[in-house]
């Protein structure tokens, strides 16, 4: 369905609402989220306080929004990959690759994220949009995983536990290194990955010469 365009007034407030959230984002990760006032965020983002309060009724409904708008960033992002060119296998091995990016670009995200919901200060019942990017990134990748098995691409395991288990193993590793993201250490770990999921999943009969001198090179 194509969408309507926005009127010039209200591209400058989905404008002036980014900035807030970039602002917002960058005093939460320094600070943390309960040492950050809303006149602080006005103040960094050069808005009366009033204006604040017009996009967002408080700060929790600003964090709402704030994961809302990054994930689904991250959602289109990895859609791209996972909706994109190539085979399925190949489409994984991308997914597991682009990974430091992902965590090396939204690194502030994550480390707001984990340090708020390691806490129960918020009422994190009210925030849904964690759920809500998991479900839609779960079903690209079991849709991958069925996809890929009937082509006889994968063996014949459970996509739907096999979709889990790479979620699982790709949210550990990001929430493991919120806040202190490093490049080496975050390629070498989804090298690791990668061979783990692709040794485990690939049929024999399409695993490329080029897969195996990689790991023997290992």
């Amino acid at each position: 369905m194509q969408k309507t365009a926005l009127s010039r007034k209200e591209r400058e407030k989905v404008k002036h609402r980014e900035e807030i959230l970039e602002v917002a984002l960058s005093l939460f990760s320094r600070k943390g989220f309960y040492n950050v006032s809303m006149r602080e965020i006005a103040d960094g983002s050069e808005f009366a306080i009033g204006t604040l309060y017009k996009f967002f009724g408080n700060k929790d409904s600003l964090f709402e929004s704030l994961l809302h708008h990054y994930g689904e960033k991250i959602v289109e992002e990895v859609s791209q990959i996972l909706d994109g060119p190539g085979d399925e296998a190949q489409r994984l091995i991308a997914l597991i690759r682009y990974q430091p990016h992902i965590l090396e670009k939204y690194s502030e995200v994550m480390k707001v994220h984990s340090a708020v919901f390691g806490s129960r200060a918020v009422a994190l019942s009210k925030i849904r949009d964690r759920s809500k990017v998991k479900e839609i990134l779960m079903a690209k990748l079991i849709q991958l995983f069925e996809r890929g098995i009937q082509k006889r691409l994968f063996r014949a395991v459970d996509p739907e536990i096999t979709a889990k288990s790479v979620f699982s193993i790709i949210e550990t590793i990001a929430f493991e290194m919120a806040g202190r993201f490093n490049q080496p250490r975050a390629e070498d770990l989804f090298q690791k990955v990668e061979r783990l999921f692709i040794d485990g999943l690939l049929a024999t009969h399409i695993r490329s010469p080029n897969m195996q001198n990689k790991k023997q090179g290992h």
